[in-house]
């Protein structure tokens, strides 16, 4: 009997499998009528820039729906919950750099799909193998969770990273302006200044940042609200400080080089202190490999030769 569960699964899962392979991997009709057009046409009036584009940049689109098809069932159909959903991981997306709002779906279909594609490919690896159907079942649905969850892993590692490196690029970025305030320049072609592709040696997330905003100020968005959505795209506390800073310097038209110059040294200090506390966790780090890894084949070289000598005289 549990042969015939076993082969019933197997059999269900290649369809399933199959079925997304063809969604995945179909051609859209698009790109058929498009190719036919091209090969009925004479050599000469043929619009190869069309079917360039139908033959090269197709199978990443048609990938790219059924992601965003997939991902839209993860934001349900109620208004309210798909709002607050795609508002939750907006934020987190913009926050790793992914400013598209299209990245929403694509990401939640993502995360369907290496569900879906780890369970799948363990269950049909455990009924064609090891036959034993409800182990394979609770394999697979442990691996489909650590799939669907994986995404999340490396969006917030993402994160992570894209924030230290605006954290510790800020101080250098505040001296920048504050040379550039004091040498007379405004803050828009300080900041034009700062983050002009000629002159950077390394673009950090925060060049960009501060590089679109500059283009905000040009484009006619108001400075006010191009500075806070600079902020909100860092998600740096840091950044929000000073942006504040900058909000009430020009209402209140206080020193702006002097506001520069008090948060650049705050901001110095900071990273002093964050190097340092992280010089400070680095031996309590080092512990555990040491303890783990090296002290067992210390162990090994020191005593197994005084133990083997001891077993040698004992059984004499």
């Amino acid at each position: 009997m549990e042969a015939w569960y076993a082969v019933l699964a197997f059999v269900v899962v290649a369809l399933v499998t199959g079925g997304m392979a063809l969604l995945a991997f179909g051609r859209d009709p698009l790109v058929r009528r498009l190719r036919g057009l091209g090969d009925d046409m004479a050599q000469g009036t043929r619009d190869t820039s069309i079917l360039r584009w139908a033959d090269s940049g197709q199978p990443r689109t048609q990938w790219r729906r059924t992601l965003e098809k997939l991902g839209k069932i993860l934001l349900g159909r109620d208004a309210e919950t798909q709002k607050a959903r795609q508002s939750s991981v907006r934020s987190r997306l913009v926050f790793a750099g992914f400013d598209n709002p299209k990245t929403v779906p694509l990401f939640l279909g993502t995360k369907l799909v290496l569900g879906l594609g780890f369970a799948y490919s363990y269950t049909l690896y455990g009924v064609a193998i090891q036959r034993v159907l409800p182990q394979v079942l609770l394999t697979s649905i442990v691996l489909g969770f650590i799939g669907f969850f994986l995404p999340d892993f490396w969006l917030s590692q993402r994160i992570r990273e894209r924030q230290r490196l605006i954290r510790n690029a800020l101080p250098d970025v505040l001296d920048l302006l504050v040379v550039c305030v004091e040498a007379g320049m405004g803050l828009d072609a300080a900041v034009a200044k700062v983050t002009d592709p000629d002159i950077m040696t390394v673009a950090t997330p925060l060049h960009k940042e501060m590089r679109r905003m500059h283009l905000e100020f040009r484009a006619g968005r108001p400075r006010t609200e191009a500075m806070h959505a600079l902020g909100e795209r860092t998600g740096v506390d840091a950044v929000r400080k000073i942006v504040a800073a900058f909000v009430q310097t020009e209402k209140l038209g206080t020193s702006l080089a002097k506001t520069l110059r008090i948060h650049a040294e705050t901001s110095r200090v900071q990273r002093r202190l964050r190097a340092e506390k992280q010089a400070h966790l680095a031996p309590l780090k080092m512990l555990f490999p040491i303890v783990f890894f090296l002290f067992p084949a210390f162990l090994v070289v020191m005593g197994l030769p005084p133990l083997l000598k001891i077993i040698e005289v004992f059984s004499r």
